[in-house]
């Protein structure tokens, strides 16, 4: 099987002019949140890779699910940000 894929914690949505994806939400304490991503941002770029739609940010995400850390560019009020995502690492624990 597939290793469980990390939640980024966004909701995103196409945009009109198809150049990047506008973020509906991100979830409390997310990877995303805790990046400093926001409502309204427009995610442009995902581990170096452009993203014109939610199509292109799913397989980039897909692409960068096994990495601890990626980076995410965004448009916020037209200046460009980038946004270091970090992923936890899951920890196995076992009972001895």
């Amino acid at each position: 099987g597939f290793p469980r894929q990390q939640k980024l914690g966004l909701r995103i949505q196409d945009t009109e002019d198809g150049a990047g994806v506008k973020v509906l939400d991100a979830d409390k304490d997310s990877p995303a949140e805790k990046a400093g991503l926001q409502k309204d941002d427009i995610v442009t770029e995902i581990g170096g890779v452009k993203v014109n739609n939610t199509d292109d940010a799913r397989e980039q995400l897909r692409e960068n699910a096994g990495k601890s850390n990626y980076t995410i560019k965004a448009k916020r009020n037209g200046k460009e940000i980038s946004f270091d995502i970090r992923i936890p690492k899951k920890l196995k624990t076992a009972d001895l």
